[in-house]
């Protein structure tokens, strides 16, 4: 709902909350290793914060939990697999710059009021770099686990 609310007071298109373990050059066979490792999954958001950067403009970040990390580890191990940045896991809550004076202020904060439970895998079919409302909207999920 946050996400939703951010994106109209932007103008800009609204995505599916999301938390990304990583980029592979081309979808994988088989992610079994990863699923196992992600099952259960609960993250404690530890604050909300601000960049420059278009696709962390403002998000949630989370502790980097075991199972977290041991997932993440899974996945550098699949052929294709591209190191990029930091692991550094969060849920952005809007692209772009955040709007003033919105709204969802309090909603915002509300987010780090409970841990948020991760119930599946989404592969997405995405171009490099992430760099305008264009590149969002052309994803294209590839598989749910």
């Amino acid at each position: 709902m946050v996400i939703k609310a951010l994106a109209l007071a932007q103008g800009a298109p609204a995505y599916q909350a999301h938390l990304t373990l990583g980029t592979l050059e081309q979808a994988a066979s088989d992610l079994s290793e990863v699923i196992a490792a992600l099952r259960g999954l609960v993250l404690e958001p530890t604050g909300i914060a601000e960049t420059d950067v278009f696709t962390k403009s403002l998000f949630v970040q989370f502790e980097a939990s075991t199972p977290l990390l041991a997932a993440r580890s899974q996945l550098e191990k699949l052929p294709g697999f591209r190191p990029g940045r930091a692991f550094d896991p969060h849920i952005s809550l809007c692209y772009g710059a955040p709007p003033e004076g919105s709204a969802a202020q309090r909603d915002v904060q509300d987010l780090l009021s409970a841990p948020v439970r991760f119930d599946r895998l989404v592969a997405v079919n995405i171009t490099l770099p992430i760099e305008s409302y264009a590149d969002v909207m052309a994803w294209s999920v590839a598989g749910t686990y």
